[in-house]
């Protein structure tokens, strides 16, 4: 069944103020980061925050471009106005940074575990950096040229994205696929790496660090001289401090995520849409960005959050605009 009109145009144009503030509060972190706190950058933690919201500067854009981007005239598409050649760009910018956006988040995790493994000491594990970095960018690209060259990018949910074209032929014996060449295993493929790099890893990654805390609770009294103790003691607070953020991390950020991978379940399953669930897994994907910035934003008199992953005081909207596409 396809949308009301109502629907079409809450799908268009509801996410469209969510993500104009994804934008702005991703370039407050690029600002903050690069002109008033640049010494912040000394730290991996910071470098890596920076470019995970440089990488979501074009994502945000094309979820306020929507569905002006799709050719004008696509029956049921509120405010299309675009051509083919828009539809694919739009399309192909939210499948690479799509999968951008997802190895940086995979790649806080990361440092957060080395760090604790490696007593923070940082010049112990900063290499991970080079290859966070060409894994982000290099991979995510690939992708996006495979879906651009096969013709699988066309009108879908709220913009252009992974589909077939016209909608429905994927399920539909009696519609001809116009445009879309055969890849559904690499969309598997691609679907599973997203769905590891939100849910997977980071899940491990918080069982291992308690489990890990949870072995050297056991251990008992720490021996040694007075700085020994002293250090030993701000290891382990330090430990409690990263895995309770990363906990609220991850709780913040599936919480925000979670209908957005049921409605691609849904579609993945029986080629069509859940209208309402659309339009409101995409604000809320958006919304999530407002929550995590104001989680984190810290106070100058402190909390026992404020210190972070990156083992120093973090500034506002540290973990802004995570988010995965909706349709």
């Amino acid at each position: 069944m396809p949308p009301t009109t109502a629907q079409q145009r809450a799908i268009a144009y509801a996410p469209m103020i969510f993500a104009a503030i994804s934008f702005v509060s991703s370039s407050y972190v690029i600002y903050h980061l690069l002109f008033q706190e640049r010494q912040k950058l000394k730290r991996l933690y910071h470098r890596l925050v920076l470019a995970m919201n440089i990488a979501l500067l074009p994502l945000s854009f094309t979820q306020v471009w929507s569905t002006m981007a799709v050719p004008e005239g696509t029956p049921y598409y509120a405010g299309a106005m675009g051509t083919m050649n828009t539809c694919v760009v739009q399309g192909f910018i939210k499948l690479m940074f799509m999968l951008t956006v997802s190895t940086y988040y995979v790649s806080l995790v990361l440092q957060a575990l080395m760090g604790m493994r490696n007593n923070f000491k940082e010049e112990n594990y900063r290499w991970i950096e080079i290859p966070t970095h060409l894994v982000a960018y290099c991979i995510p690209c690939m992708f996006a040229i495979l879906f651009a060259v096969t013709e699988n990018i066309n009108p879908s949910g709220n913009g252009c994205f992974y589909a077939k074209a016209p909608h429905g032929c994927e399920s539909n014996p009696e519609i001809s696929c116009q445009r879309g060449q055969d890849i559904k295993y690499i969309v598997l493929i691609m679907g599973a790496i997203h769905i590891s790099l939100y849910f997977v890893f980071p899940a491990l990654a918080v069982l291992f660090m308690y489990f890990r805390m949870k072995k050297k609770r056991k251990e008992g009294v720490i021996s040694g001289s007075g700085m020994t103790i002293i250090r030993e003691k701000a290891r382990k607070e330090m430990t409690h401090k990263v895995y309770l953020q990363l906990s609220i991390y991850l709780i913040s950020t599936w919480s925000t995520c979670t209908l957005a991978v049921i409605n691609a379940m849904y579609q993945a399953a029986t080629g069509d849409f859940m209208y309402n669930l659309l339009i409101l897994a995409s604000c809320i994907c958006t919304t999530g960005i407002c929550f995590h910035g104001g989680l984190f934003h810290h106070s100058k008199d402190g909390g026992a959050i404020k210190r972070g992953i990156c083992g120093q005081q973090c500034f506002p909207f540290t973990w802004t605009s995570v988010w995965t596409y909706s349709g």
